[in-house]
């Protein structure tokens, strides 16, 4: 009887190991193949917006320009443009980061880059975009305004503007702007233009001369755009990954790496700088919108 029992108590023990063994294996197989993967770390940082403040964007690329481990950094755009201050500024981060911290940089175009999101581009080192994607509008514009000085008039309000300077009322809604604000203005918005049109002509190595031909508020399809050298390379993340293993120390496999990941857990739980994600939202929506009702800010 206690022979059986050994016998039955033996087998019991080979089937439960032959049921467990395998598993076990492969599971240390797959965690000691992940362990010893060669992989090789590219920073990933998403514009997916009107740019209405550099700020978050330059610190996500300063902290992966700063990690000796991110070998390389690709900057996702699809933006119809923004501030023209703002865009600027992070065109002009960029730049600087890229001498302080020498790596490459590519951005990546699916559907549209346009006006302040284009001028961003092109601090880059390289653009691939898609060739139904939308690029350039390259110009400048003051937000829209309207004169309602007559529909006040018939509804019998009266309005006054108090102000110093013969200028300060150039976009007041209830005057008539006279001929000097006029100009005034345009003058603002031609010079935007001219420095906006002089840094992609440097950066593209484009003619200045020329830009009639590739600025002037035109867009393009990214055919189009390739054809102007507006873009370096038509294509997707595989064109951007080929094009990284060629300018990059790459080992191994592509680890891409996301600005999250790069934050604490409080930072993760409450946005990028330890603010509650919807009051951020609500608060760069009703600057936003007191800008544009001010009627004050250069667009690009």
């Amino acid at each position: 009887m206690k022979s059986w029992f050994g016998w039955f108590k033996t087998l019991f023990f080979i089937l439960i190991a032959l049921n467990i063994v395998p598993t076990l294996l492969h599971n240390l197989k797959i965690t000691y193949t992940d362990f010893t993967k060669v992989t090789t770390k590219v920073g990933r940082v998403t514009i997916n917006s009107m740019i209405t403040d550099s700020e978050p964007y330059a610190t996500q690329l300063k902290t992966f320009f700063e990690d000796r481990e991110v070998k390389a950094i690709v900057v996702k755009i699809e933006s119809p443009g923004g501030f023209a201050g703002s865009c600027q500024a992070l065109f002009t981060e960029i730049q600087e980061l890229k001498k302080q911290h020498p790596k490459p940089i590519i951005a990546l175009v699916e559907n549209m880059c346009a006006s302040g999101g284009y001028y961003v581009a092109c601090s880059t080192d390289h653009i691939i975009a898609t060739k139904a994607s939308l690029i350039g509008s390259i110009g400048a514009v003051f937000q829209t305004f309207f004169n309602a000085k007559n529909l006040a008039a018939q509804w019998h309000i009266q309005t006054y503007n108090i102000s110093a300077g013969k200028f300060k009322g150039a976009m007041n809604n209830f005057e008539t702007p006279t001929p000097e604000q006029i100009a005034m203005l345009q003058q603002i918005a031609d010079n935007e233009y001219l420095q906006f049109a002089t840094d992609v002509a440097k950066t593209r190595k484009l003619s200045l001369n020329d830009k009639d031909i590739w600025a002037e508020g035109k867009v393009f399809t990214g055919q189009q755009a390739l054809e102007l050298h507006l873009i370096d390379e038509a294509g997707s993340y595989f064109q951007v990954t080929q094009y990284i293993k060629k300018v990059a120390p790459i080992e191994g496999s592509i680890e891409w790496v996301d600005p999250q990941e790069h934050l604490s857990f409080l930072e993760r739980l409450t946005g990028t700088s330890g603010r509650i994600p919807f009051v951020t939202s609500l608060t760069q929506g009703c600057v936003m919108q007191i800008k544009k009702e001010l009627q004050a800010t250069p667009y690009l």
